[in-house]
């Protein structure tokens, strides 16, 4: 964590999502919603690939930690939170506007408490609430859901699916990260692969439906998750916010 080479691959992999995010703002303001919710996604892939590009490469830093954060912020924050508000929240006066707001607060904290539990612990496996790009992804895929396919009621599920995903984000839920890529690993990380490339077969063909139904799974497995270990009486509590990081 001590590399201060500023200026290297994993860095230009934060570039490309911070670009992407930017990118989604502007196309949200023109009202152009669907490319904007495939550059949040695509801002998603950059994020997922420049840590691991980093720690493969010997260039992880704590710089290259908070610029990915920063990035984050809005790809992952600001960008989904103006697209909700843009596609229905907006038709909802203040309140509207409060929720609207809450994706981009929570993914702030979420990331902050990210940067504190990683340099006081250091990068772990899974992940201490749902991960600020994967509760992009979620509001994305419903909004890219109810433009393709006008289901009216995705709309009050988007009001809904708002403060969820906010709240995932801050909780002390676990999830799962990105799978190594590496097939010598057998049970859950291979199952994690084939997962992965499931989804990317069936992207191109059914990409509305595949980004939203795998998202749902997604939410729903932290649930279980958490169940799971406390069923095992392992040391597992549902918390909106730890009582400290340190």
């Amino acid at each position: 964590m001590k590399n201060r080479k500023y200026f290297n691959i994993p860095t230009v992999f934060t570039a490309f999502n911070l670009f992407c995010g930017f990118s989604a703002i502007v196309l949200t303001a023109a009202g152009k919603y669907v490319d904007a919710v495939w550059l949040i996604i695509l801002a998603a892939v950059f994020d997922a690939f420049d840590g691991k590009i980093a720690r493969a490469s010997g260039n992880s830093s704590d710089f290259g930690l908070q610029m990915d954060s920063l990035s984050d912020v809005v790809s992952s924050g600001l960008a989904p939170s103006l697209l909700v508000y843009q596609v229905h929240l907006r038709a909802l006066g203040p309140v509207g506007l409060v929720l609207a707001f809450l994706p981009l607060l929570f993914a702030a904290f979420r990331l902050a408490r990210f940067n504190v539990l990683t340099l006081q612990d250091g990068k772990s496996d899974d992940y201490l609430g749902l991960p600020a790009p994967m509760g992009a992804i979620t509001l994305s895929s419903i909004v890219l859901m109810y433009l393709e396919t006008h289901w009216h009621f995705l709309l009050p599920f988007l009001v809904a699916m708002v403060p969820l995903v906010g709240w995932l984000m801050a909780s002390t839920l676990r999830y799962d990260g990105f799978p190594r890529f590496s097939i010598k690993e057998k049970g859950k990380n291979r199952f994690k692969l084939v997962v992965m490339l499931a989804v990317l077969v069936l992207l191109p063909f059914f990409s509305h439906y595949v980004v939203f139904t795998f998202m749902m799974i997604y939410i729903v497995s932290g649930f279980i998750k958490t169940l799971i270990a406390l069923n095992r009486s392992e040391e597992s509590e549902i918390e909106l916010f730890p009582e400290k990081v340190e």
